[in-house]
C-alpha cells in the first residue's frame, strides 16, 4: 500500500473522525473550510486517497465518500534523518515528515523511524533501509538499538562485556566499540529498533 503524505493522512483521519461522529462522510467543502484550503486542493488529495485505496466514492452522492472496508489500522510515525551503521555521528533533532505504517509495526508509546547509512549491520539491515525504533531505556542481550555515545548516534547490537558495554555491527568488517566503565556515563540508549521498513519503490 502506497505511503500517504502527511497532509493526506489528516485528511482521511479527520474524514474518519467526522464519519464516526455525525455517521456519514464530510462534503469536500467541509474537508476544505477545516483544513482552510481550496476545494480544488481537497480534491486532488482525495483522488489520491483513493488511487492509494484508502477511500472510495459512490458516483453521483453529494457525500459519496466511505473508508474502503478491511483495511488494517495505522500508525504515523515521525522519520528523522540518517543514523550511521558505522562510526557514531550526528543526527538531525527535528523529523524530516511523518510515515503512515500498520499499527501492528509500529507498537509502543514512543516509535519512529530512522533511515540507515553504512555497511556495519549487513547483512541484517542494509544501508538505505528504514528502521523502526522503540524509544526505551534498557535493551536485552543482543538487540540491535539506537545509542547516543558522548554526543553522537550510532545503530548497533548491545552486549553487556564484564562491566562495560561492546556495541557490535553485524558486519564482522567493522571493529566493536567498547565503552570501559568509566565510559558508561557518555552512552545513553535512545531505543530498540523493532522492524525494517524497505519499501520497494
Amino acid at each position: 500500500m502506497d505511503v500517504l503524505t502527511p497532509r493526506q493522512q489528516e485528511i482521511l483521519d479527520y474524514i474518519r473522525d467526522f464519519q464516526d461522529r455525525y455517521g456519514y462522510p464530510p462534503s469536500r467543502r467541509e474537508v476544505a473550510g477545516h483544513f482552510g484550503i481550496y476545494p480544488g486542493s481537497v480534491q486532488d488529495h482525495l483522488k489520491a486517497l483513493i488511487r492509494k485505496g484508502r477511500l472510495k466514492r459512490e458516483p453521483n452522492r453529494s457525500r459519496g465518500l466511505s473508508l474502503k472496508p478491511g483495511s488494517a489500522p495505522l500508525r504515523t510515525v515521525p522519520r528523522y534523518g540518517s543514523i550511521p551503521a558505522g562510526g557514531p555521528r550526528l543526527v538531525p533533532e527535528e523529523a524530516e515528515d511523518r510515515v503512515t505504517l500498520p499499527a501492528d509495526w509500529a507498537r509502543g508509546e514512543e516509535v519512529f523511524l530512522l533511515r540507515v547509512q553504512g555497511e556495519s549491520m549487513k547483512p541484517t539491515i542494509l544501508s538505505g533501509d528504514q528502521v523502526i525504533v522503540r524509544r526505551l531505556e534498557q535493551l536485552p542481550e543482543g538487540a540491535v538499538g539506537v545509542f547516543r555515545v558522548e554526543n553522537e548516534v550510532t545503530l548497533k547490537r548491545w552486549h553487556r562485556q564484564g562491566e562495560g558495554v561492546l556495541l557490535k555491527g553485524d558486519n564482522p568488517s567493522f571493529e566493536p566499540l567498547v565503552i570501559k566503565k568509566k565510559d558508561l556515563a557518555d552512552l545513553g540508549i535512545i531505543g530498540q529498533v523493532i522492524g525494517i521498513y524497505r519499501p520497494v519503490i
